[in-house]
């Protein structure tokens, strides 16, 4: 399965993705530094710089699966929690993507103040393109981490 991974960071989702036989055909990333290692370990792979420039219809019909950990700041506990009204919030540009390349899977990550903040919509949003949604929590304990 062909991947678009948004929000990529330094690759973990491809990391891991790539290792169980998909394909990543697609970086997008914000910050210069991810850039930098995503370029170092996938030299052949195009980086997109910023979600609200990506146009995901060269994607159309040739990616499988979107995914990517859309910024937590604006429903993490450790921050103001401004959910919407945080210019960080970017999980409309997330859905826009979605939409423009028709992925048949998503696989979206954030923190655990976003179930009680904003989740339900996120999950509207999928429901109302035809994706059947399942959230799961999986804390730090679940992989031995304190």
């Amino acid at each position: 399965m062909r991947v678009l991974d948004l929000f990529s960071g330094i690759g973990g989702f491809s990391l891991g993705l790539e290792r169980a036989g998909m394909e990543t055909v697609a970086f997008c990333e914000y910050d210069e530094p991810c850039r930098e290692v995503l370029r170092k370990h996938w030299p052949d792979i195009p980086i997109h710089e910023d979600v609200r420039n990506l146009d995901a219809t060269q994607y159309r019909g040739s990616v499988g699966l979107v995914c990517g950990g859309y910024p937590c700041q604006p429903f993490s506990l450790a921050g103001k929690r401004q959910g919407e009204k945080d210019d960080r919030h970017l999980w409309p540009e997330f859905f826009r993507i979605i939409g423009e390349c028709q992925p048949d899977w998503v696989l979206a990550e954030n923190v655990a103040g976003h179930i009680n903040m904003g989740l339900d919509q996120v999950l509207a949003d999928l429901e109302s393109e035809g994706y059947t949604t399942q959230p799961f929590v999986i804390p730090a304990c679940a992989v031995d981490a304190p």
